[in-house]
């Protein structure tokens, strides 16, 4: 990729510091003191402290919900720092944005002619490296990962662990202006895990601070996250990893269960024709839709339920107070209820989990999801499947911090499927907010089909064995409508 003009004019900088003679870069005496590795090692080894950590010179250990250190005021040097970050503003940076996490972020840096970047990597390697080696008795080697990454408003990176072959300890170096504070949000949180191997809630929350740098070893139990920058300015740091022989294997883990699946109920006739538009009756609307949806796996009908249980459902999801926070962090975290509570929400849940509606769907879509829907006639259904048409489905509160990732173990997503989705209280949602469904191919970022909150739309969209599903992280930016919320069904043959 070509260099912009800014890109250039840092190379050149950095030509000219390199001639002149870089700001020297030293790890802060204290740091480097033997002293400073046996307090690591004493309060590591005791494993009891509080939720602020013990702190000695510049030294800060957590041991709960597992061994994170921060070390204050790195690098001796100021001038250092200054010219530091000047040079990693003319950086390249990529756009980041996935299920997972939201930034932007350099290339490899490892290997960079820059020389204040090489500088500050000869520090990680030649000083801070022997000094985390020594103190937690880890085999590091000379190689190490380096990153600089951007976070702005609303960017995140959700919870993962950090686990791959060959990485032992993860490290942060913050460059944030000094007076960032908890309010600026980007903090660095620590998750519990349970006796399945599965995190839990966050346990810490450590804000970035100037010249520090946070580490911890890479585990089954290192989950963690940089939860959404919350104000306008830039939280800045390099990261990466340092990295070694194998650790202990990966244990099995125990993936969270599921609700069970419905089989269609009946319901009296004339339920169901009181919820559905008229039109989705009509025997060549739904021909219609049907070769549309053939040629597409996908489609959306606007103003599908009838505009008075539209409005009941709105109504009726604007009071209720029973959300149940679901989810595994590093799969998913959803607020949700089944609505029985609300008449109106049972009502309706009822609907699409009935055999008129299973019927109606197979009418729309092709799919053999009812007895009396015909086989394929291409004669591609799979040799030996049973027909046993089922369902699962809920209400979701979209709020801040709501989202799903994709999950290679996640047997759902495994299965052919139809997903179903249909929004409501959703006027003045704006795509900067989050909470679309995003389809990929798996293996692959590029987004193949985006569903985007429309007011009593129903989305309907099939996926196969090699199609992947999320929703987007939302923002706190949806706090200014209270959230929405959507009907999520799916649909298996």
């Amino acid at each position: 990729m070509p260099k912009t003009k800014l890109g250039s004019e840092t190379k050149n900088y950095g030509v000219k510091k390199a001639k002149r003679g870089a700001p020297r870069c030293d790890l802060r005496s204290s740091l480097a003191s033997e002293e400073s590795v046996k307090f690591y090692q004493e309060i590591s080894s005791a494993g009891a402290e509080g939720g602020e950590g013990v702190e000695r010179s510049g030294v800060r250990v957590h041991t709960s919900p597992f061994t994170c250190t921060v070390l204050e005021g790195v690098v001796e040097q100021e001038e250092f720092l200054e010219e530091l970050q000047q040079e990693l503003e003319g950086l390249e940076f990529q756009e980041k944005n996935n299920d997972l996490y939201r930034f932007r972020q350099s290339g490899e840096l490892a290997a960079s002619p820059l020389p204040l970047v090489a500088a500050l990597r000869e520090l990680l390697v030649h000083q801070v490296r022997p000094w985390v080696a020594r103190a937690t008795g880890l085999e590091l080697d000379e190689r190490v990962s380096l990153f600089c990454a951007k976070y702005g408003e609303g960017d995140t990176l959700l919870c993962h662990d950090d686990e791959l072959e060959g990485r032992r300890v993860a490290f942060i170096y913050y460059l944030v202006p000094r007076d960032w504070g908890a309010g600026d949000g980007g903090t660095l949180d620590l998750f519990t895990t349970d006796q399945q191997g599965n995190p839990g809630q966050v346990a810490l929350r450590l804000t970035p601070s100037h010249n520090s740098l946070a580490f911890f070893e890479v585990s089954p139990v290192s989950f963690h996250q940089v939860s959404e920058v919350t104000s306008s300015r830039t939280r800045l740091s390099l990261g990466g990893w340092f990295h070694g022989p194998p650790g202990l294997p990966r244990p099995h883990r125990v993936p969270p269960t599921r609700a069970p699946c419905l089989r269609a109920e009946d319901i009296p006739e004339e339920d169901f024709y009181s919820w559905i538009h008229p039109a989705y009756l009509a025997p060549d609307t739904q021909a219609e839709v049907q070769t549309k949806f053939e040629e597409t796996s996908e489609i959306s009908l606007p103003g599908f339920f009838q505009k008075h249980k539209f409005a009941e459902v709105c109504a009726a999801l604007r009071v209720v107070a029973d959300w149940e926070e679901e989810g595994a962090p590093d799969r998913r975290r959803e607020f949700l209820t089944l609505g029985a509570a609300q008449p109106a929400l049972a009502a309706c849940r009822a609907i699409v989990t009935s055999e008129p509606f299973f019927l109606l769907l197979s009418n729309l879509t092709g799919l053999r999801l009812h007895e009396l829907a015909p086989e394929d006639s291409d004669g591609e259904e799979e040799e030996g499947k049973e027909f046993d048409p089922r369902c699962r489905a809920a209400f979701a509160h979209r709020r801040p911090g709501s989202y799903t990732l994709v999950r290679d173990d996640d047997l759902e997503l495994a299965e052919f499927a139809l997903d179903l989705r249909i929004f409501f209280n959703c006027a003045g949602w704006r795509d900067s907010m989050g909470g679309q469904s995003s389809y990929i191919a798996r293996g692959e970022d590029e987004e193949l089909i985006t569903v985007e909150p429309e007011g009593n739309s129903l989305s309907l969209v099939y996926r196969d064995k090699d199609s992947l599903r999320f929703v987007k992280y939302v923002n706190r930016q949806v706090e200014e409508m209270g959230g929405f919320h959507d009907l999520s069904a799916t649909y298996y043959e």
